[in-house]
């Protein structure tokens, strides 16, 4: 899941505070990620973490996020996104309009250009193949690995910022101004919803059934689905801070944003989480790593945390 344009320029001007960890060995350390490098994007396929940072390097790692292998992808390249697809494959979407996709050991990595949309935000992968969301309310699938790709757009002035498949046929689209489009027929056809209130501007968003799922916005708004999408409530955040991105780990949804914030969902609300080493700045990518949660960010930051088990008001 996806970092969203609006927190871009912090991603890429964000503060050098955070001491890079990545694994235990000192040479590795620098190997992996350099003290300039911002990790934008991690993607987690069972004890398979892939990061993509901002200056086009992938950092791979097979044992759930202890030791890592780096790799310069590509020195114009600049990682906001990543996925994992059901075949096992992986790919890195390029804020320069290109999607890098890879399979196997994920040593190698083809580049795959579009048009549309000019400035792209999140992608997913899906059983209906790779999907692209972003600027000018545009819609990009390819079946082919991005050798080929459609577009569907609303002709609108608005970006689509976050998109969640919900199952084999149903998906959402989210965008600014509370902007929602469906599909039932794994995206053959969208269709425009019922907008969210309040101008909802969606970071990023979660399902952890067909039925109920999680949105997080501006100002540290999280909203709650139970019909699938069709209608959102708004939940308490205790943290306050905006959550940048979603994930499950150990069952239970989290979340990791602003001022260090980890965060879990606990009695329908979402609660800080204490962590070893708390990070100072904002933590922008966050997965499962089996027992561990694999976090990146500013300032070379990537590295493995054990979240305690009692939440805190404020884990920095």
């Amino acid at each position: 899941m996806a970092l969203l344009a609006v927190v871009g320029a912090a991603l890429l001007n964000a503060c050098a505070d955070s001491t890079v960890q990545a694994g235990s060995n000192s040479a590795q350390k620098s190997a992996t990620v350099e003290r300039y490098e911002v990790v934008q994007t991690l993607s987690a396929n069972g004890d398979t973490v892939l990061g993509g940072t901002q200056t086009g390097v992938v950092t791979v790692s097979t044992d759930a996020g202890n030791r890592w292998a780096r790799k310069q992808v590509s020195t114009t390249a600049s990682f906001i996104d990543s996925t994992f697809c059901p075949d096992g494959s992986a790919a890195m979407l390029d804020v320069y309009n290109t999607v890098w996709t890879s399979s196997g050991d994920f040593t190698d990595w083809l580049p795959s250009k579009f048009d549309k949309p000019s400035s792209p935000v999140a992608i997913e992968c899906h059983i209906s193949g790779l999907w692209v969301v972003g600027s000018g309310s545009n819609l990009i699938n390819s079946t082919d690995q991005g050798k080929s790709w459609r577009v569907v757009s609303f002709d609108e002035d608005a970006q689509f910022t976050a998109l969640a498949f919900t199952s084999d046929t149903h998906g959402i689209a989210f965008g600014e101004f509370g902007m929602l489009a469906f599909t039932n027929d794994a995206g053959q056809s969208w269709q425009r919803g019922e907008p969210i209130t309040g101008d909802f501007y969606t970071y990023d968003a979660l399902f952890i059934d067909t039925s109920t799922g999680y949105a997080s916005g501006l100002a540290g708004q999280v909203l709650k689905t139970t019909d699938g999408g069709l209608t959102w409530v708004r939940v308490v955040n205790t943290t306050e801070a905006p959550l940048y991105r979603l994930f499950m780990h150990a069952g239970v949804p989290h979340g990791v944003g602003a001022n260090g914030t980890l965060a879990k969902l606990e009695a329908d609300q979402w609660v800080s989480v204490g962590y070893e080493r708390p990070v100072l700045s904002f933590l922008g990518a966050a997965v499962s790593g089996n027992q561990s949660i694999v976090v990146g960010g500013p300032g070379g930051l990537l590295r493995t945390v054990q979240s305690s088990n009692s939440s805190q008001a404020d884990p920095s």
